[in-house]
Protein backbone atom coordinates (compact mmCIF):
# COMPACT_ATOMS: atom_id res chain seq x y z
CA UNK A 1 0.00 0.00 0.00
CA UNK A 2 1.55 3.67 -0.72
CA UNK A 3 0.81 6.33 1.58
CA UNK A 4 -1.34 7.90 -0.90
CA UNK A 5 -3.89 5.17 -0.09
CA UNK A 6 -3.17 5.40 3.15
CA UNK A 7 -3.82 8.36 3.45
CA UNK A 8 -7.17 8.25 0.96
CA UNK A 9 -8.27 5.26 4.07
CA UNK A 10 -7.31 7.78 6.98
CA UNK A 11 -9.08 10.74 5.48
CA UNK A 12 -6.05 12.35 5.72
CA UNK A 13 -3.53 13.93 3.32
CA UNK A 14 -0.39 11.95 2.43
CA UNK A 15 1.23 15.47 4.06
CA UNK A 16 -0.35 14.48 7.28
CA UNK A 17 0.49 10.90 7.24
CA UNK A 18 3.94 10.96 6.50
CA UNK A 19 4.38 13.78 9.29
CA UNK A 20 2.67 11.48 11.66
CA UNK A 21 5.32 8.38 11.02
CA UNK A 22 7.89 10.95 12.02
CA UNK A 23 6.37 11.79 15.12
CA UNK A 24 5.90 15.64 14.19
CA UNK A 25 4.90 17.59 16.35
CA UNK A 26 2.46 19.88 14.62
CA UNK A 27 0.07 16.48 14.49
CA UNK A 28 -1.99 16.09 17.50
CA UNK A 29 -1.96 12.73 18.92
CA UNK A 30 -5.63 11.64 18.21
CA UNK A 31 -4.95 11.93 14.91
CA UNK A 32 -1.63 10.11 14.66
CA UNK A 33 -3.80 7.17 16.62
CA UNK A 34 -6.10 7.52 14.12
CA UNK A 35 -4.03 7.00 11.07
CA UNK A 36 -1.60 4.18 12.86
CA UNK A 37 -4.64 2.25 13.73
CA UNK A 38 -5.90 2.16 9.78
CA UNK A 39 -2.33 1.51 9.10
CA UNK A 40 -2.12 -1.64 11.56
CA UNK A 41 -5.32 -2.53 9.88
CA UNK A 42 -4.21 -2.59 6.61
CA UNK A 43 -0.55 -4.19 7.63
CA UNK A 44 1.65 -1.31 6.57
CA UNK A 45 2.15 0.44 10.09
CA UNK A 46 5.80 -1.19 10.12
CA UNK A 47 6.61 0.21 6.70
CA UNK A 48 6.62 3.72 7.36
CA UNK A 49 6.80 4.18 10.91
CA UNK A 50 9.86 6.01 12.09
CA UNK A 51 9.41 7.30 15.41
CA UNK A 52 12.81 5.88 17.64
CA UNK A 53 12.14 2.94 20.37
CA UNK A 54 12.01 4.47 23.20
CA UNK A 55 14.81 2.35 25.31
CA UNK A 56 18.43 2.67 24.42
CA UNK A 57 18.92 -0.48 22.42
CA UNK A 58 22.82 -2.38 22.54
CA UNK A 59 24.06 -4.87 20.65
CA UNK A 60 26.59 -7.54 21.64
CA UNK A 61 27.93 -9.74 18.86
CA UNK A 62 30.39 -12.47 19.86
CA UNK A 63 31.80 -15.15 18.95
CA UNK A 64 29.82 -18.10 20.41
CA UNK A 65 27.59 -18.88 24.25
CA UNK A 66 28.55 -22.02 24.44
CA UNK A 67 32.10 -21.23 26.34
CA UNK A 68 32.00 -19.73 30.07
CA UNK A 69 34.23 -17.24 28.59
CA UNK A 70 32.70 -15.57 26.12
CA UNK A 71 29.33 -15.78 27.75
CA UNK A 72 30.88 -14.70 30.92
CA UNK A 73 31.80 -10.80 29.04
CA UNK A 74 28.06 -10.93 27.17
CA UNK A 75 26.37 -11.65 30.78
CA UNK A 76 27.90 -8.62 32.31
CA UNK A 77 27.42 -6.10 29.57
CA UNK A 78 23.71 -7.29 29.08
CA UNK A 79 23.36 -6.71 33.00
CA UNK A 80 24.86 -2.97 32.56
CA UNK A 81 22.90 -2.30 29.46
CA UNK A 82 19.48 -3.50 31.70
CA UNK A 83 20.60 -1.85 34.91
CA UNK A 84 20.60 1.87 32.61
CA UNK A 85 16.91 1.04 31.29
CA UNK A 86 17.79 -0.60 27.91
CA UNK A 87 17.92 -3.69 25.94
CA UNK A 88 20.84 -5.78 24.75
CA UNK A 89 20.54 -7.45 21.89
CA UNK A 90 23.06 -10.67 21.71
CA UNK A 91 24.61 -12.68 17.96
CA UNK A 92 27.31 -14.93 17.92
CA UNK A 93 29.17 -14.84 14.63
CA UNK A 94 30.53 -18.38 15.05
CA UNK A 95 34.40 -16.84 15.15
CA UNK A 96 33.77 -16.00 11.54
CA UNK A 97 35.09 -12.41 9.69
CA UNK A 98 32.57 -12.07 7.41
CA UNK A 99 29.40 -13.07 9.82
CA UNK A 100 30.95 -10.86 11.73
CA UNK A 101 31.15 -8.26 9.81
CA UNK A 102 27.69 -8.72 8.48
CA UNK A 103 26.02 -8.56 11.85
CA UNK A 104 27.64 -5.25 12.50
CA UNK A 105 26.08 -4.29 9.23
CA UNK A 106 22.85 -5.35 10.30
CA UNK A 107 22.46 -3.98 13.68
CA UNK A 108 24.26 -0.57 12.22
CA UNK A 109 22.48 0.22 8.89
CA UNK A 110 19.33 -1.60 9.39
CA UNK A 111 18.11 -2.17 12.86
CA UNK A 112 20.09 1.22 13.63
CA UNK A 113 20.79 0.45 17.13
CA UNK A 114 22.12 2.61 19.73
CA UNK A 115 25.93 1.07 19.95
CA UNK A 116 27.60 -2.08 19.35
CA UNK A 117 29.99 -4.01 21.54
CA UNK A 118 31.84 -6.60 19.32
CA UNK A 119 33.75 -9.19 21.69
CA UNK A 120 36.94 -10.71 19.76
CA UNK A 121 37.02 -8.43 16.75
CA UNK A 122 38.32 -10.03 13.64
CA UNK A 123 39.62 -7.81 10.85
CA UNK A 124 38.73 -3.83 10.06
CA UNK A 125 35.52 -2.93 9.43
CA UNK A 126 34.84 -2.43 6.30
CA UNK A 127 32.84 0.61 6.28
CA UNK A 128 32.97 3.53 8.96
CA UNK A 129 29.72 3.79 11.14
CA UNK A 130 27.29 6.73 12.70
CA UNK A 131 27.23 4.77 15.65
CA UNK A 132 29.76 3.99 18.87
CA UNK A 133 31.04 1.15 18.97
CA UNK A 134 33.55 -0.86 21.41
CA UNK A 135 35.47 -3.64 20.95
CA UNK A 136 36.30 -6.15 23.53
CA UNK A 137 39.38 -8.97 23.35
CA UNK A 138 40.02 -9.23 19.92
CA UNK A 139 42.50 -7.73 17.26
CA UNK A 140 43.83 -3.84 17.42
CA UNK A 141 42.42 -1.58 14.48
CA UNK A 142 43.13 2.44 14.42
CA UNK A 143 39.73 3.06 13.96
CA UNK A 144 38.24 1.48 17.19
CA UNK A 145 38.67 1.85 20.76
CA UNK A 146 39.27 -1.52 22.51
CA UNK A 147 40.12 -3.50 25.51
CA UNK A 148 42.37 -5.81 26.04
CA UNK A 149 42.94 -8.59 28.64
CA UNK A 150 47.64 -8.86 29.24
CA UNK A 151 47.59 -12.91 30.04
CA UNK A 152 51.44 -12.72 29.50
CA UNK A 153 52.08 -11.34 33.08
CA UNK A 154 49.74 -13.55 35.03
CA UNK A 155 50.73 -16.80 32.17
CA UNK A 156 54.55 -15.98 33.47
CA UNK A 157 53.65 -15.63 37.02
CA UNK A 158 52.07 -19.14 36.61
CA UNK A 159 54.66 -20.96 35.17
CA UNK A 160 57.26 -19.25 37.35
CA UNK A 161 54.86 -20.57 40.39
CA UNK A 162 54.95 -23.88 39.10
CA UNK A 163 58.80 -24.06 38.86
CA UNK A 164 59.43 -23.13 42.53
CA UNK A 165 57.14 -25.72 43.29
CA UNK A 166 59.44 -27.88 41.97
CA UNK A 167 57.59 -29.23 38.81
CA UNK A 168 60.74 -29.41 35.87
CA UNK A 169 57.97 -31.36 33.56
CA UNK A 170 55.33 -29.16 32.49
CA UNK A 171 52.71 -29.99 29.58
CA UNK A 172 50.01 -27.57 28.02
CA UNK A 173 46.76 -28.39 27.18
CA UNK A 174 45.05 -26.97 23.97
CA UNK A 175 43.42 -27.25 20.95
CA UNK A 176 42.94 -24.98 17.84
CA UNK A 177 41.63 -21.92 19.16
CA UNK A 178 43.55 -21.27 21.76
CA UNK A 179 47.45 -20.86 19.84
CA UNK A 180 47.56 -17.51 21.17
CA UNK A 181 47.98 -18.73 24.63
CA UNK A 182 50.57 -21.61 23.49
CA UNK A 183 52.93 -18.72 22.31
CA UNK A 184 52.32 -17.09 26.02
CA UNK A 185 53.11 -20.67 27.82
CA UNK A 186 56.18 -20.79 25.52
CA UNK A 187 57.23 -17.01 26.07
CA UNK A 188 57.20 -17.72 30.00
CA UNK A 189 59.10 -20.83 30.29
CA UNK A 190 62.31 -19.22 28.58
CA UNK A 191 65.03 -19.43 30.94
CA UNK A 192 63.98 -22.34 32.85
CA UNK A 193 65.64 -24.84 32.22
CA UNK A 194 62.60 -27.62 32.51
CA UNK A 195 61.25 -29.65 29.72
CA UNK A 196 57.67 -28.21 28.39
CA UNK A 197 55.63 -30.18 25.98
CA UNK A 198 52.76 -28.85 23.61
CA UNK A 199 49.80 -31.07 23.81
CA UNK A 200 47.24 -30.24 21.07
CA UNK A 201 43.27 -31.56 20.96
CA UNK A 202 41.33 -31.72 17.75
CA UNK A 203 38.06 -31.24 20.26
CA UNK A 204 37.15 -28.50 22.49
CA UNK A 205 36.04 -27.55 25.98
CA UNK A 206 35.82 -30.83 28.81
CA UNK A 207 36.60 -33.06 25.39
CA UNK A 208 39.85 -31.81 24.76
CA UNK A 209 41.17 -32.42 28.22
CA UNK A 210 40.12 -35.58 27.98
CA UNK A 211 41.99 -36.00 24.72
CA UNK A 212 45.01 -33.98 26.24
CA UNK A 213 45.04 -36.64 29.37
CA UNK A 214 45.80 -39.40 26.75
CA UNK A 215 48.53 -37.79 25.03
CA UNK A 216 50.07 -36.54 28.17
CA UNK A 217 50.19 -40.10 29.46
CA UNK A 218 51.82 -41.83 26.73
CA UNK A 219 54.66 -39.34 26.95
CA UNK A 220 58.11 -40.53 27.40
CA UNK A 221 58.76 -38.79 30.37
CA UNK A 222 55.64 -38.00 32.46
CA UNK A 223 54.80 -34.08 33.21
CA UNK A 224 53.86 -33.34 36.72
CA UNK A 225 51.65 -30.49 35.66
CA UNK A 226 49.57 -29.23 33.35
CA UNK A 227 48.50 -26.18 32.78
CA UNK A 228 45.27 -25.70 30.41
CA UNK A 229 44.21 -23.53 27.88
CA UNK A 230 41.20 -22.67 29.43
CA UNK A 231 38.87 -23.78 32.51
CA UNK A 232 36.69 -26.23 30.76
CA UNK A 233 39.90 -28.09 29.84
CA UNK A 234 41.18 -28.31 32.71
CA UNK A 235 37.42 -29.75 34.01
CA UNK A 236 38.08 -32.26 31.32
CA UNK A 237 41.67 -33.16 32.48
CA UNK A 238 41.26 -33.62 35.90
CA UNK A 239 37.93 -35.75 35.49
CA UNK A 240 39.52 -37.77 32.92
CA UNK A 241 42.37 -38.06 35.13
CA UNK A 242 40.43 -39.31 38.83
CA UNK A 243 38.99 -41.64 36.07
CA UNK A 244 42.26 -43.54 35.49
CA UNK A 245 42.75 -43.45 39.06
CA UNK A 246 45.23 -40.29 39.63
CA UNK A 247 44.53 -37.80 41.84
CA UNK A 248 44.72 -34.52 41.91
CA UNK A 249 47.11 -32.42 43.07
CA UNK A 250 48.19 -35.29 44.91
CA UNK A 251 49.11 -37.37 40.88
CA UNK A 252 49.29 -34.47 39.21
CA UNK A 253 49.14 -30.30 39.68
CA UNK A 254 46.47 -29.18 37.17
CA UNK A 255 45.93 -25.26 36.29
CA UNK A 256 43.11 -23.23 34.13
CA UNK A 257 42.65 -20.07 32.70
CA UNK A 258 39.54 -18.15 32.98
CA UNK A 259 38.69 -18.42 36.42
CA UNK A 260 35.08 -19.06 35.32
CA UNK A 261 32.56 -19.73 38.70
CA UNK A 262 32.19 -23.17 38.63
CA UNK A 263 35.91 -23.58 38.95
CA UNK A 264 36.00 -22.73 42.72
CA UNK A 265 33.37 -25.32 43.39
CA UNK A 266 34.87 -28.27 42.64
CA UNK A 267 36.27 -31.18 44.78
CA UNK A 268 39.34 -29.10 44.95
CA UNK A 269 39.34 -25.54 43.63
CA UNK A 270 41.03 -24.54 40.66
CA UNK A 271 43.77 -22.39 40.20
CA UNK A 272 43.39 -20.51 37.61
CA UNK A 273 44.51 -17.75 35.63
CA UNK A 274 41.35 -14.20 35.93
CA UNK A 275 40.62 -12.44 33.02
CA UNK A 276 39.21 -9.63 34.63
CA UNK A 277 35.64 -9.64 32.57
CA UNK A 278 33.95 -7.56 36.20
CA UNK A 279 36.92 -4.17 35.11
CA UNK A 280 37.12 -5.05 31.37
CA UNK A 281 33.02 -4.87 31.07
CA UNK A 282 32.44 -1.92 33.34
CA UNK A 283 35.40 0.16 31.39
CA UNK A 284 33.59 -0.87 28.17
CA UNK A 285 30.61 0.56 29.42
CA UNK A 286 31.74 3.35 30.87
CA UNK A 287 33.15 4.14 27.04
CA UNK A 288 29.95 3.12 25.53
CA UNK A 289 28.06 6.49 27.08
CA UNK A 290 30.71 8.82 26.61
CA UNK A 291 31.19 7.90 23.08
CA UNK A 292 27.07 8.03 22.94
CA UNK A 293 27.31 11.75 24.72
CA UNK A 294 29.68 12.54 22.61
CA UNK A 295 30.26 11.60 19.00
CA UNK A 296 33.47 12.72 18.50
CA UNK A 297 34.44 11.06 21.92
CA UNK A 298 37.35 8.68 20.73
CA UNK A 299 40.80 7.23 21.99
CA UNK A 300 41.80 4.99 19.00
CA UNK A 301 44.15 2.99 21.21
CA UNK A 302 43.87 0.11 23.26
CA UNK A 303 42.87 0.12 26.86
CA UNK A 304 44.94 -2.97 28.90
CA UNK A 305 43.98 -4.76 31.59
CA UNK A 306 46.15 -7.30 33.20
CA UNK A 307 45.30 -10.72 34.14
CA UNK A 308 45.36 -12.10 37.77
CA UNK A 309 46.91 -15.60 39.25
CA UNK A 310 44.05 -17.37 41.55
CA UNK A 311 46.23 -20.23 43.43
CA UNK A 312 43.60 -22.64 44.62
CA UNK A 313 43.94 -26.25 45.76
CA UNK A 314 44.66 -28.35 42.72
CA UNK A 315 48.61 -27.37 42.39
CA UNK A 316 50.97 -28.59 44.85
CA UNK A 317 54.25 -29.76 45.06
CA UNK A 318 55.17 -32.77 42.46
CA UNK A 319 54.40 -36.39 43.00
CA UNK A 320 58.00 -38.22 42.61
CA UNK A 321 57.31 -41.39 40.54
CA UNK A 322 58.56 -44.50 41.43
Amino acid sequence: MIMRELAALANVSVSTVSKAFHDAEDVSEETKAHIFEVAKKYGCFGKYYKGKYDKQVIAIVCPELGSAYYSAYVQRLQKLVEKSGGIALVSTDNFESDNQQELMDYYASYLKVDGIFVIGLKAPLKKGYSIPIVSLLGDTHSTLDSIQVDLAPPIKEAVAYLDALGHKCIAFAGEKLTTGKKRLFLEATQGLGGRYDIVQSEYRFEKAGEDAVRQILNLGERPTAIVCAYDNIAFGVIRYLNEQGYSVPGDFSVMGMDNVNTGQYMEHSLTSIDSSPDEVCAIAWDLMQKKQKNCYYRLSQRIIVTGKLIIRETTDKPKVWG
